[in-house]
């Protein structure tokens, strides 16, 4: 067999393999990559390392010790879905301004990432600014910021690209 036929042969089996085994799905308005049935976030995987490299997180401001935060804040939070919500544990809490970022766990509830505004003194989740459940096949990260900016407009920027989701907290299904 001459060299051309079975270079072209080659390259003929490859990209059948390759067409046979891997493909790209639209599923919730956005593409995975699907390999033998495992679903990969590769758009999400560049948008994370891309908001990783390029977020400016200098005016976002991690609270370590919730003790310090005003006690209306997690009233807001525990009466959203009573009574479940009552029982609440603080993963993570940012701040910006008069915007917060709050990671909870609660007992018998999915964990949600929550968005609340200080207007005065009294503290309200943004209409709708609240992931809660698991995010799969999608990569967390980039998932929940781009679902929160959403619902959120006016919600600064910054504080939603700061936000690094807990290691295993949003699982896929």
């Amino acid at each position: 067999m001459k060299k051309y036929v079975a270079l072209s042969l080659l390259v003929l089996t490859s990209v059948g393999v390759v067409l046979n085994h891997v493909s790209f799905e639209t599923l919730d308005n956005s593409h995975v990559l699907n390999v033998d049935g495992v679903r990969w976030d590769v758009w999400g995987a560049v948008e994370e390392n891309l908001n990783t490299l390029t977020r400016q997180c200098a005016g976002v401001k991690r609270v370590t010790d919730t003790q310090d935060v005003d006690f209306s804040l997690w009233e807001a939070v525990r009466e959203y879905s009573p009574p479940d919500s009552r029982q609440l544990k603080v993963n993570q809490l940012h701040s910006m301004g008069g915007w917060y970022l709050a990671e909870v766990s609660f007992q018998t509830l999915q964990p949600a990432v929550i968005l609340l505004r200080k207007t005065g003194n009294k503290f309200e989740i943004q209409e709708g600014a609240l992931w809660s459940g698991p995010v799969g096949p999608w990569l967390p990260g980039p998932w929940i910021r781009r679902y929160l900016q959403a619902q959120a407009v006016a919600a600064p920027a910054e504080l939603l690209a700061c936000y690094e989701p807990s290691p295993g907290l949003f699982k896929p299904q």
